[in-house]
């Protein structure tokens, strides 16, 4: 009997992580407006989850919770002068790092998932090569579907090259820190522990995809690359045990986007 209750608070903690990351990831799908039934279905949704997890003493849970409902909430509140990702995810990833913080976990780095790794010659070699894949599938993607350009990257046909260079490296430091925090940092960490290291993988995969269903590359095509992109950076993230050789290779795609986007505006 003990061991069947045993199994059975096992399988309640592995569901709350990838129920509060499935919910998640429909955020891109049902939209950020407040005065739309299923948004704020969305929210409560993720509020419940996260309260259940508190209640219940799911620590982990809890701070994962409070981190994607900042962040899909910011989507939500954040005036539209604000709302670009990635800055409702610097929300998000602002949330989790202060519950974890609250809880205690801050210098515990191999029970959060938040640390830098190695970054060895093999490392280098495995950015060179995700780096050069992506770059050569953004450019190819580009030439059936462009970047769209909407009034928020009008400003773009205005700076000067120096500015459009210091824009572009504070975008891809930026969104590269917040989305790989939030991916291959809380993501992969609390699923791995519900679920299994590679498991955790092909989930944090998924949920990442489904984040570029209205980014670049967008639409369903743009969810299988930025999948395929997800599974090569969360295995790069284990193999070198840390997010600094991901970060890097995500920098340095996010550069090429930015490129391709300015390349469009001009």
């Amino acid at each position: 009997m003990a061991g069947k209750q045993r199994q059975g608070s096992v399988s309640v903690g592995a569901l709350v992580p990838v129920s509060l990351v499935a919910l998640s990831s429909l955020a891109p799908v049902v939209g950020s407006d407040l005065g739309h039934g299923p948004t704020r279905l969305l929210l409560a949704g993720l509020a419940v989850l996260t309260l259940y997890a508190a209640v219940t003493g799911h620590r982990g849970g809890t701070q994962l919770g409070l981190g994607l409902t900042g962040t899909v909430a910011a989507c939500s509140l954040l005036p539209w002068q604000l709302a670009w990702w990635p800055l409702p995810g610097l929300v998000g990833v602002a949330v989790y790092l202060l519950a974890r913080t609250l809880t205690g976990d801050q210098t515990d780095t191999h029970r959060t998932g938040i640390r830098l790794g190695r970054v060895s010659a093999e490392e280098i070699w495995m950015v060179a090569g995700v780096v050069l894949t992506s770059a050569s599938v953004l450019l190819v993607f580009s030439r059936a579907a462009p970047p769209r350009i909407g009034a928020g990257a009008s400003f773009l046909t205005t700076m000067t090259p120096w500015s459009l260079v210091i824009a572009g490296l504070a975008f891809g430091l930026l969104n590269a820190l917040v989305e790989e925090l939030l991916f291959r940092g809380a993501v992969l960490h609390h699923l791995g522990n519900a679920l299994g290291k590679w498991t955790a993988v092909l989930v944090q995969a998924l949920a990442f995809g489904m984040l570029h269903l209205n980014g670049y590359p967008y639409g369903p095509v743009g969810v299988g690359l930025a999948f395929v992109y997800g599974l090569l950076l969360g295995a790069m993230r284990l193999r070198s045990g840390g997010l600094l050789a991901p970060w890097i290779a995500h920098v340095l795609t996010d550069l090429v986007i930015f490129g391709l986007i300015v390349s469009t505006a001009t």
